[in-house]
């Protein structure tokens, strides 16, 4: 099936299904909330019936001489080691598909390079194989490190969910960067403030690099897309429409032109986005209460008597 609930992507393909947890990004996954509640054990990894997926996308794009992305493995992760018998086979599905750019997202990027097909040479004989790690957290900025040691067309950055200010990034070497908040269930409790999205968009302008704003958090995936194009206008005092209000989604450059882009997400009206904002403020005044209760309770009665 071609179709994708992802507006940012063409089609999302899916050789196997499961996961586990190996990081903070990981807390409140969508893809477990989503297999397990079907009978779906979700830390036993599992092919699929979707390998006919990239053909078709790639007939597609092919038949009016465009390309398109595909999001690879977004209920699972291409290089999780329980994989490692069925990659070799979605390594020629990539070669096959050439009018399709695979998007090759993990939380293992230390596990790139021996993973790679023995015919990689640098990446030239596969181009359309996009290398991605997550990134939403300073804690993880070893996985940039590590994704920055593999030689391939392009190397990109998933910051999502962005749990906190990521405003010192080493961004070099990094050819495309996303962003956006959690969704599901423990969204309220990590909340993207727009404020981040904005630091590392910042960035991108400087060292020109095409940026890409996904989500605001929400219990449902693909909310808010509109909500840094709301932060920026609120910041320059603009009252922009915001079901036309430009949606900030830049691509990496192609050999040829990107097939269309389809929205399906829903946008923040002016006053949900205001609620957005004050739940972040509120937010950040609970943590600082949090972190001053916690204070407190290491000094000690006798330290807390003597501040009062």
């Amino acid at each position: 099936m071609i179709d994708t609930k992802i507006s940012w992507a063409h089609a999302s393909w899916n050789p196997w299904t499961g996961c586990t947890s190996v990081s903070r990004e990981c807390v409140g996954c969508y893809a477990d909330a989503m297999l397990t509640p079907k009978g779906r054990k979700f830390n036993i990894l599992a092919p699929t019936q979707t390998w006919l997926t990239p053909y078709q996308l790639n007939a597609r794009a092919k038949s009016v001489n465009r390309q398109a992305i595909c999001f690879v493995c977004s209920l699972s992760d291409f290089f999780h080691a329980d994989a490692d018998r069925w990659r070799s086979d979605a390594w020629r599905v990539i070669q096959d598909c050439r009018n399709v750019n695979f998007m090759l997202l993990t939380k293992r990027p230390e596990r790139i390079a021996d993973c790679l097909p023995s015919d990689w040479e640098n990446g030239e004989r596969y181009p359309n194989a996009w290398m991605g790690t997550t990134c939403g957290v300073r804690s993880s900025y070893h996985r940039v490190d590590a994704l920055r040691s593999i030689p391939c067309t392009l190397r990109f950055l998933s910051i999502e969910p962005l749990m906190e200010s990521v405003a010192d990034i080493n961004l070099n070497g990094i050819g495309w960067v996303a962003v956006g908040g959690m969704s599901g269930k423990l969204q309220a409790k990590h909340r993207m403030e727009l404020t981040w999205a904005a630091e590392v968009q910042d960035l991108c302008r400087v060292l020109k690099i095409p940026f890409l704003f996904k989500q605001s958090s929400n219990l449902y995936t693909e909310r808010g897309i509109n909500g840094l194009s709301l932060y920026r206008a609120d910041r320059a005092k603009q009252e922009s429409d915001p079901g036309a209000v430009p949606l900030i989604r830049e691509y990496p450059a192609t050999a040829l032109p990107l097939l269309p882009f389809v929205e399906h997400g829903s946008r923040f009206t002016w006053a949900e986005y205001r609620h957005y904002e004050e739940a972040c403020k509120s937010g950040q005044a609970a943590d600082a209460g949090n972190r001053q209760i916690g204070m407190e309770i290491q000094a000690g009665p006798e330290c807390s008597n003597t501040r009062a």
